[in-house]
């Protein structure tokens, strides 16, 4: 048992901390950490404080993170040596704040108390994100997915609120004493959370076979080379615009690599423009999935950029429209999420989109957006010759995402279903609007809200393509004969 206190105040020492060895000592811990992650009362006799029952916490907490990882990998992938270090950097600083607290007062607790208290709280926390992650790698925006860029902020929030109340339960002292034992507290045991997050200790191996699902194939060799030239690939195989024609020019871009639902979309969508919108030639697909490479350029805010530069150049501002589709998931503060491990990319927002849109010179835009609180893109996107079509409000969840899934609601009821049935896409909203409402209906789903924008220019542009490329009756607009079957 270490028990080290205040040199000349042994008298005023507290009572030695709880007794036990083992497995026994290991869940007594356990649970003294549970009660401190959850600000239950704890005191300085709940855990086990001797340096077997720390040295445990510390192999077991290695143990956790090791097959946490192994269940999101599998067994395609290798131990990462270089991350233990990193996995145990806990164990100096925990015992630094453990020593620092002993001997800050007289009746301070054991050396060990505050480290085995706060490492158990530690495991319970990390636990709680391991099964948050493979909860949303495993079932996508059901289990929280449209939430997950909140998950590490939260995380941090509620460990250095824990590390807070331990301090506070367990330290003793005056109050000014408490606040430099907290303060301490965050700079051991939060700040090098926050500066150097835990990587992977089980990774994925790609020196052996193909990489296991919703891991980043563009890590492969023959993807990584092909990726060099696959943007200007495909966009010297863009067709020019025809002059005196009004042209659709396509670019769909599927942001999201760990579930195959965004590329289906986009494979679907430009499928259907080349077949029913005289679009054929002039249709680019950016996307992120390892299933895609190397034919499809990897899908970022840069390769964006680039594709609508060149989009631009080629099309005659006063005749010709682009059609954008755009599909991820999508966050409360609205940017879509732009993935595809191992790369580092940056979510998009809408001014982002906004900018490489005005960049490119393009005058005539249908913009649809496909993820959850996609609403928040219709003020900033709108204008006269601008129609906007979001899968979501501003305020809430749209649905279909999963790495099961085969389409997204907006993108099956939207392209697959109305614009199969009609060529203009103010009917076509709404029958696709009708139509997910349903759906969300028969699954119980809080309606998601589909939102549209049109411009009054724009809408006379589109009249004109609907005529051209051979419009349904009544110049295309909503009626009852769109309730015919698809053609």
């Amino acid at each position: 048992m270490n028990d080290v206190t205040r040199a000349g105040d042994e008298a005023a020492a507290p009572p030695a901390a709880g007794t036990g060895s083992g497995f026994a000592a290991l869940l007594r811990n356990l649970r003294c950490g549970l009660r401190v992650a959850l600000f239950q009362r704890v005191g300085r006799a709940d855990p086990v404080a001797s340096a077997e029952a720390f040295a445990a916490l510390a192999v077991a907490d290695v143990a956790l993170l090791l097959a946490l990882d192994f269940a999101a990998i599998g067994t395609n992938g290798m131990f990462n040596y270089h991350e233990l270090a990193r996995a145990l950097m806990s164990v100096p600083l925990l015992l630094a704040l453990g020593l620092i607290v002993a001997r800050r007062h007289p009746g301070a607790p054991g050396l060990l108390v505050l480290p085995v208290a706060l490492m158990a709280a530690g495991m319970v926390l990390s636990a709680v994100t391991g099964l948050a992650a493979l909860a949303f790698q495993y079932g996508g925006r059901f289990a929280g997915g449209d939430y997950w860029g909140l998950v590490d902020p939260f995380m941090l929030l509620w460990w250095a609120a824990s590390v807070a109340y331990a301090v506070v339960s367990l330290g003793g002292g005056r109050p000014a004493i408490r606040v430099r034992n907290v303060v301490a507290a965050w700079l051991l045991a939060v700040g090098p959370a926050w500066l150097m997050p835990q990587g992977g200790l089980w990774t994925p191996r790609y020196d052996d076979g193909a990489p296991p699902p919703g891991f980043g194939g563009i890590a492969e060799e023959a993807a990584f080379y092909a990726q060099h030239d696959a943007l200007a690939r495909a966009l010297a195989a863009l067709e020019p615009e025809r002059p005196g024609v009004a042209d659709l020019y396509v670019v769909a871009a599927g942001f999201y690599a760990r579930e195959d639902v965004f590329m289906k979309d986009v494979r679907m969508i430009e499928r259907l423009f080349r077949e029913r919108f005289d679009a054929g030639g002039r249709t680019v697909s950016l996307i992120n999935n390892p299933a895609a490479l190397p034919d499809h350029p990897v899908a970022s805010l840069t390769s964006l950029a680039a594709t609508l530069r060149h989009v631009g150049e080629l099309m005659n501002p006063e005749e010709d429209v682009l059609v954008l589709y755009l599909s991820s998931h999508g966050s409360g503060d609205h940017k879509l999420a732009v993935d595809f491990w191992p790369l580092r990319l940056e979510a998009i927002d809408p001014p982002a989109v906004k900018r490489v849109l005005d960049e490119s010179g393009i005058r005539w835009r249908v913009v649809v957006v496909s993820a959850c609180y996609s609403g928040g893109f219709i003020e900033p996107l709108a204008d006269e010759r601008t129609l906007v079509i979001t899968a979501s409000s501003a305020t809430r969840q749209s649905f279909g995402c999963g790495v099961d899934s085969d389409s997204t609601f907006l993108a099956r009821a939207l392209f697959d279903e109305a614009l199969r049935r009609t060529r203009s896409f103010e009917a076509a909203f709404e029958i696709a609007r009708r139509s997910i409402a349903v759906r969300e209906r028969e699954r119980n789903y809080a309606p998601s809200e589909p939102r549209i924008h049109v411009g009054a220019e724009i809408r006379a542009k589109l009249a004109a393509i609907e005529r051209r490329i051979g419009g349904d009756r009544h110049g295309g607009r909503a009626g009852p004969f769109l309730d015919a079957p698809a053609r």
